[in-house]
């Protein structure tokens, strides 16, 4: 997966802009009644750290794990933090999978943005135990469903587009299945100077697509309950009870 994200890294932030804009303010009142004297908030996927950035002005008392496993992704995360040094006394950044991480005993939340499709259904339910034990009781977990939150066939389109001085951004996205499981995005970031492309480059990442419905049982398994589900945002609201 870390292979994935080195070519996205250099255009992530640009294009994810209106995705920001639309989600903020949702995560903030998710996490409005974190209790950040029982533990850290953990952001799983933090990528180059516009979750953490979130995390860090909803919660701005919060000490806040964040979990990526690309250096391309982590590079940009790291000069975030190089900028500020008050993010850097809050903001540990640990390099590798969330499966893979010694994770903190007691957290008070945990963010997953555009994290649990990279799961597929065999391993979803060790995401789950994973973000059930970190929790403290009554501790809050916000996992964002990644559209279309199911296995179709998404035809190529313009998602957005992006200036930076002289310079052009846009964002194309298409995805193709390749089970009944399964798909692949096809992400396209292309550069212009006026009409004229100077940069084109595609990843690619596939993902398991699960529902609202599907994740609640597989994290009530876990013993999670689902206690809000925002349809807007795809953000899911789980908490663990004593």
């Amino acid at each position: 997966m870390s292979e994935e994200y080195a070519a996205a890294a250099e255009f992530y932030d640009l294009m994810a802009t209106p995705y920001v804009a639309s989600v903020e303010p949702a995560l903030a009142a998710l996490l409005a009644e974190v209790d950040t004297i029982a533990g850290p908030v953990l952001d799983i996927g933090a990528g180059t750290g516009l979750s953490t950035m979130l995390v860090a002005d909803a919660v701005p008392d919060a000490r806040i794990i964040a979990v990526e496993p690309a250096p391309a992704m982590r590079a940009v995360l790291l000069s975030r933090l190089a900028a500020r040094k008050d993010l850097r006394e809050r903001i540990t950044v640990l390099p590798s999978g969330f499966l893979d991480t010694e994770l903190p005993a007691q957290c008070s939340a945990v963010v997953g943005l555009g994290v649990i499709g990279h799961f597929d259904a065999a391993t979803r339910p060790r995401v789950w135990h994973a973000l059930a034990t970190a929790l403290v009781p009554d501790g809050t977990a916000v996992v964002e469903i990644q559209r279309p939150g199911r296995v179709e066939v998404s035809p190529d389109r313009r998602y957005t587009t992006a200036r930076a001085g002289l310079l052009r951004y846009e964002g194309w996205s298409r995805a193709e299945p390749v089970d009944a499981e399964s798909l692949v995005w096809h992400m396209t970031y292309r550069t212009y100077r006026d009409d004229r492309l100077l940069q084109e480059v595609t990843a690619r990442h596939r993902v398991w697509p699960a529902g609202a419905d599907r994740l609640a049982g597989e994290a009530r398994a876990a013993g999670l309950t689902l206690a809000s589900a925002d349809s807007a945002t795809g953000l899911l609201r789980f908490t663990k009870h004593p």
